[in-house]
């Protein structure tokens, strides 16, 4: 059988997190009898450049990328290809599954890509390359075939999610996993996803991958994964990556039911929205080990919140932080500076808000329109300008040409010193300094803290 090589791409980050679709990929691959070995170059610091010393055995190199993250992806196909041409490489993620003739045409080092959920796919793929049969009866791909892109039928979603095996943590170096401030109050840390789907419309997101329907593996299922990963990692620490953990309010009520009834120990955090908790299933999760919960907040102000499509009001953003605090869990909000319509007075008033609240932390980024979005749709309409998706993406997202929305009164240069000055206002306060004192429960919450100032210090330095 094929030997495989998997590789998650570098970014620029201090707190890497680990490549869960590889995991899955590599776990499904060994379960049907590949053997499999996963490089994690963002962990491993590893440059493009070292991937055709490190990749010497493989017949099928996997790689998998986000918008961010593609330009690496297609460097190291490059450096690999260069290396060994014959070598089949495969692009996957969400990136590749907006933009597949796109991403093909402008990378000649990529040979296929794989479209959409993949875990049906690559063992269809891999089995075909190896007997040399026709590619077009694989669904879910695009590659190349005469100088022209083919894609072939898109895949069904209906894949059963309990039938998953358990992410290939063994594959990875697990240890060196870092969770992102706030998150962190116990090591080893491990990140699952239980769901997928999402059927909210928010403008800045989009859906290559998991679509708008909803699917969740069962709680049994989920707490047995939990289980395992703690008696055989050891883990302490749990995120829950899921895009609304608290969609289904039943399930996730079961999931900490399950965890209570098993008497696991461990302490976890979530991300859901605002009008999808309750009291009752907040004071639960608390008891199963929950001590933090995340809710995309945005904005303070309403009509930006209807430009972003996402169906909240400001009134149930603060009941929803209100319940939160008051059973004892600590509340993480996410604003975006900069969306359509935005003002300097929108976002003065979002940070009040964002003070007012008393959230126990807050992030705060520039909007920023990625491919496949209704926001990048509107930056093209609104902006006059035809920029191709590969003139951003290529230099990374963090550059100069990078797409924001500005206006007469508020540049490239302005949303990036109200991004700044958001974090000062919000975190420089002694009220707030007072409250996380107050707040302190244990030498974790200290370490997270400490490791918070210094994102805090690098988020506040002049760009």
């Amino acid at each position: 059988m094929f030997k495989v090589a998997l590789i998650n791409p570098a970014q620029s980050t201090k707190y890497p997190q680990p490549p869960m679709g590889l995991a899955l990929i590599a776990a499904v691959l060994e379960r049907e009898g590949y053997q499999v070995t996963v490089l994690d170059a963002n962990v491993l610091r590893l440059q493009p450049e070292d991937m055709a010393l490190l990749v010497t055995d493989a017949d099928v190199v996997g790689l998998t990328a986000m918008t961010p993250t593609v330009s690496a992806a297609i460097s190291i196909a490059h450096h690999l290809k260069r290396a060994k041409p014959d070598l089949t490489i495969v692009l996957g993620g969400a990136h590749a599954t907006l933009l597949p003739e796109e991403t093909l045409a402008a990378a000649l080092g990529i040979d296929i890509i794989v479209r959409g959920e993949g875990e049906g796919t690559i063992i269809e793929l891999l089995r075909a390359l190896e007997y040399k049969q026709p590619l077009d009866n694989v669904s879910g791909i695009s590659y190349r075939e005469d100088g022209k892109v083919v894609s072939t039928a898109t895949r069904s979603t209906t894949i059963d999610l309990d039938s998953l095996p358990f992410l290939a943590y063994h594959l990875l170096p697990w240890r060196k996993y870092r969770p992102h401030p706030p998150h962190g109050r116990a090591f080893p840390f491990a990140a699952i996803i239980t769901s997928r789907g999402c059927p909210y419309r928010c403008s800045y997101c989009s859906k290559p991958v998991f679509g708008n329907k909803f699917r969740g593996q069962s709680p049994e299922r989920v707490v047995e994964e939990v289980a395992y990963y703690q008696e055989k990692f050891g883990i302490k620490e749990l995120a829950f990556y899921d895009d609304v953990f608290t969609l289904n309010k039943k399930r996730a009520y079961a999931i900490a039911d399950e965890i209570l009834k098993r008497e696991l120990k461990i302490c976890w955090t979530c991300e859901t929205r605002v009008n999808l908790v309750d009291k009752e299933l907040l004071r639960h999760m608390k008891q199963a080990g929950c001590y933090a919960v995340a809710y995309g907040i945005e904005s303070a102000s309403p009509e930006i919140l209807n430009t972003l499509n996402k169906d909240i009001t400001p009134e149930q953003v603060e009941e929803a932080v209100s319940i939160t605090q008051e059973v004892g869990l600590q509340t993480i909000g996410y604003f975006m500076i900069g969306s359509p319509g935005e003002s300097p007075e929108t976002i003065s008033q979002t940070i009040q808000f964002a003070k007012r609240l008393k959230l126990d932390f807050a992030q705060f980024a520039i909007t920023t329109p990625f491919p496949g979005t209704e926001l990048y749709n509107l930056y093209l309409k609104n902006s006059g300008n035809d920029i191709p998706w590969e003139n951003f993406v290529y230099e990374g997202t963090g550059s100069k040409i990078t797409p924001v929305f500005e206006t007469n009164g508020l540049s490239r240069t302005d949303l990036r010193y109200w991004t700044r000055r958001a974090y000062k206002e919000f975190y420089l306060r002694p009220s707030y300094l007072w409250q996380r004192i107050r707040r302190l429960t244990s030498i974790g919450d200290l370490k997270v803290d400490i490791k918070g100032l210094s994102m805090l210090l690098g988020n506040i330095r002049p760009m």
